[in-house]
């Protein structure tokens, strides 16, 4: 089966994010803006302590088949991050809309399942390549 972007979540608060979700909202928001704060603070409404992921923040499930493989957070309309499923280790992080990756493979499983999904903006530079493959994959 293919990597698909699923189940998406609109976050507005924290009483529904889990543990290690409420721990990937902190670790996310750290990789914005170097920042430790609180997933309270992240989602507060009017941001006085700094920038607030509140208003657009989702949380998207990244599977293959069954098999849940990452946990992918987008906030503040053109950044995300993304964790091995239920932890807080970062394999991507996306940037001004764009998909940043150091492991190639993974790279290009994100990118082809971004494009599916319509996360990934037809003007970024690595759009084209990701298309196309998406196109070639049997």
């Amino acid at each position: 089966m293919a990597t698909r972007f699923e189940a998406v979540r609109d976050i507005q608060s924290v009483d529904d994010l889990s543990a290690s979700e409420r721990a990937q909202l902190v670790a996310a928001g750290k990789a914005y803006d170097g920042e430790d704060r609180s997933a309270e603070e992240r989602l507060e409404p009017g941001g006085e302590e700094g920038p607030s992921f509140h208003g657009f923040c989702q949380l998207w499930r990244v599977a293959d088949g069954e098999r849940h493989l990452y946990d992918a957070w987008f906030y503040m309309v053109d950044s995300g991050t993304i964790f091995k499923a239920g932890t807080t280790e970062v394999v991507a992080e996306i940037i001004q809309f764009g998909l940043e990756c150091r492991d190639p493979a993974t790279r290009s499983e994100l990118g082809m399942a971004m494009v599916e999904a319509k996360l990934l903006p037809t003007v970024d530079g690595s759009y084209a390549e990701f298309a196309a493959a998406l196109k070639a994959r049997p």
